[in-house]
């Protein structure tokens, strides 16, 4: 496993840092930092940011290092692992950047573009520990469905490294039909990390 983010607030994101930029902006809510309070606070606006791609949000997962990769890459689930479950036909739009942030929902408590820089965005624990909670991922601007495919390991790793993951794909399209929520209770992305 080499791609990992540390998750320390219970869920994942996935962003275009131009299409939320220009979401906040649209909705005349650029100068807002809590992004995370203010869509918890107006629900119609959280409905239009996933109904129009601005971001995809990964809630209510244990806080700890998963694997992240994206077949658009060239990834795929190796035979060490195994797939625990498959959801599709999330909305999510890049913008400008070419490019998507999978990473840490925390990082969303105060919103600062200026953070996504490079290609990870990184912090070191008081044991000098260097984690990551959000990497870069190169991706053409346009509309996409999400399709999410999470999976363990078959034999747990007692190293620092997680035992589960996500598996990401993102089909172009020319227009959104329909929105899926992902905090709805059919979605189970926790279940990665049971027995």
């Amino acid at each position: 496993m080499n791609k990992q983010v540390e998750v320390s607030s219970y869920g994942l994101f996935v962003i275009s840092v131009a299409q939320m930029s220009s979401f906040l902006k649209e909705e005349k809510k650029s100068r807002t930092k809590k992004v995370l309070a203010l869509f918890q606070k107006e629900q119609d606006l959280y409905q239009r940011s996933i109904s129009t791609g601005s971001w995809l949000p990964i809630p209510q997962i244990n806080s700890i290092s998963y694997e992240i990769k994206v077949t658009n890459l060239g990834d795929s689930l190796s035979d060490e692992c195994e797939q625990v479950y498959e959801y599709e036909s999330f909305n999510l739009s890049v913008g400008g950047d070419d490019s998507i942030w999978i990473g840490s929902i925390g990082l969303l408590y105060t919103w600062d573009v200026d953070k996504f820089v490079g290609d990870a965005i990184t912090y070191t624990t008081l044991d000098g520990d260097l984690l990551t909670s959000a990497l870069r991922f190169p991706l053409d601007k346009g509309k996409y469905l999400v399709k999410i495919q999470g999976y363990r390991l078959k034999e747990e790793q007692a190293s620092s490294e997680g035992n589960s993951g996500f598996l990401f794909t993102f089909t172009k399209v020319e227009g959104f039909e329909s929105t899926n929520d992902p905090r709805e209770d059919k979605y189970m992305f926790n279940t990665i990390n049971k027995e």
